[in-house]
């Protein structure tokens, strides 16, 4: 366990990576307040943006033993932002396709039981079309979205080429566009942040 602040960022990960609570708190207290900062640049909320921050250090914290010392941590960091980001954005996008989706077919309703099931209809069709992809498509689109594995990771996991995995997600996005926008589920601009879960 380091007793002092005389350690520099990869040295700090290294002491991370053998699980030393006290490097996780001075990377934290390193790099918190530029991701806090990052997030707000982007129109997050001061609540949303603390939220981000603990999902990323939540990550850091349980992925601790593949870190790579070699790399840049902080760039590690901002991926990781991006994706929270994404992930919040996604949700966002998915309770606007919901409300695109009322309007599109005249629903008017103030009833929650009734939302609820409109939007499970929204979401039983999004996995009848994620259902109706060919069985590589969906077991890839799922472990990219379910289980968020980078095209890497798929790629390890499944025995694949990273080409491979890139090719058969294109073509998995395309097709769940075509279903959405030709049943005026949701709009284009809209689609690149939607995925249901």
């Amino acid at each position: 366990m380091i007793t002092d602040n005389s350690f520099s960022v990869p040295e700090l990960v290294s002491l991370l990576k053998a699980g030393d609570p006290v490097a996780f708190r001075q990377l934290y207290e390193l790099f918190a307040s530029k991701i806090l900062n990052t997030c707000k640049k982007m129109y997050l909320t001061h609540e949303d943006a603390e939220e981000v921050v603990q999902e990323v250090f939540l990550k850091v914290w349980e992925k601790r033993a593949g870190l790579d010392c070699s790399l840049s941590f902080n760039a590690y960091l901002f991926t990781m932002m991006r994706f929270s980001i994404f992930k919040k954005s996604r949700k966002q996008a998915l309770e606007i396709a919901y409300k695109t989706y009322q309007l599109n077919y005249g629903i008017r309703t103030d009833s929650c039981t009734e939302e609820e099931l409109e939007f499970e209809e929204l979401r039983s069709f999004s996995e009848r079309i994620i259902n109706s992809l060919p069985k590589g498509q969906q077991q890839i689109f799922k472990l990219k979205f379910t289980e968020n594995l980078t095209a890497d990771e798929i790629a390890l996991k499944l025995h694949l080429s990273k080409r491979t995995v890139e090719n058969q997600l294109y073509k998995a996005n395309k097709k769940l566009k075509q279903e959405f926008l030709s049943n005026d589920l949701i709009t284009a601009d809209l689609f690149f942040l939607f995925v249901i879960f």
